[in-house]
């Protein structure tokens, strides 16, 4: 019987989040004391689930952009009393749909953490704010690790994913908890250039954040998730390595990093190791 190939996501490994949620993952995980099983629960989390995801809050963004140029690059200040004002098309849903992927996302890497520590998280909310009865992330990482823990501390510091899950709670639940979402296209300024699209949460008619540009959110938002799910993985191994003397997980220099598989962290020789072999180097 021939064997066959499927393509799971329409980007290759220049793209980071393919390269870093995927090869990288998987590179680390082969170098690691964990069960057959653990791994490919593991795999299967970060292959169709994380990395499909954050490609797609990816695509928004990329899509969003190129909008926003083409109406930048082609704006022509107007004088007169009725001036049109361009408007990015769909917008509303864009920014509704690319929450819905980031709040989902986060819920995932709860997922990875129950398959790794045993957890049973089950809500994106979790990840700083306990059920009841329960525990977060956050309390559970001090708990286990510390509160001075590096792993701890990665995950304290995680910016900006409680905004993230109370930007989609308030398109789901419009006026609960978390507000209400208010995004805003394009709009005039009284000298007549524009104001790029901003979104903001408001809460009884009144501001809960500040407005802050959507243009720069979408890229913060997916640089910042792609990190966090790589972390959550290298914060792991480190402590689970087959050989801790021997091996360590690096950071590869950005300059030095493959444009066609830009891969960020690489299971490689301990310090331990390196000293012991250039001395042996030495003594030749």
């Amino acid at each position: 019987m021939a064997f066959t190939f499927q393509k799971i996501v329409p980007h290759g490994t220049s793209n980071p989040i393919v390269a870093r949620l995927t090869l990288q993952i998987f590179k680390i995980l082969e170098n690691c004391e964990i069960s057959e099983e653990t791994r490919e629960k593991i795999i299967e989390l970060y292959l169709n689930s994380l990395q499909k995801k954050l490609l797609r809050c990816w695509e928004i963004k990329e899509r969003f952009r190129q909008e926003f140029n083409r109406v930048v690059e082609t704006f022509k200040p107007q004088s007169g009393q009725a001036v049109e004002v361009p408007q990015i098309d769909r917008l509303d849903e864009e920014c509704h749909n690319y929450l819905y992927e980031a709040k989902n996302y986060i819920r995932d890497l709860l997922q990875v953490v129950n398959v790794l520590y045993g957890t049973d998280f089950e809500e994106a909310s979790e990840f700083s704010r306990a059920k009841k009865g329960g525990q977060s992330l956050i309390d559970f990482a001090e708990q286990k690790f510390g509160p001075q823990d590096a792993k701890t501390e990665f995950i304290k510091e995680a910016r900006g994913v409680e905004e993230i899950i109370a930007f989609r709670n308030a398109v789901e639940h419009p006026g609960g908890y978390s507000g209400r979402l208010i995004i805003k296209n394009f709009s005039l300024n009284p000298g007549g250039t524009l104001t790029e699209p901003g979104w903001h949460r408001e809460k009884d008619e009144k501001p809960v954040t500040a407005l802050s540009p959507i243009r720069v959110d979408m890229d913060t938002i997916v640089s910042n998730l792609l990190t966090l799910g790589e972390d959550i993985i290298v914060s792991w191994a480190a402590d689970n390595l087959k050989s801790k003397e021997m091996m360590r997980v690096a950071v590869v220099p950005e300059e030095q990093r493959d444009p066609t598989c830009a891969i960020k962290y690489v299971v490689t020789a301990s310090h331990k190791l390196e000293e012991q072999l250039k001395a042996l180097t030495g003594m030749k």
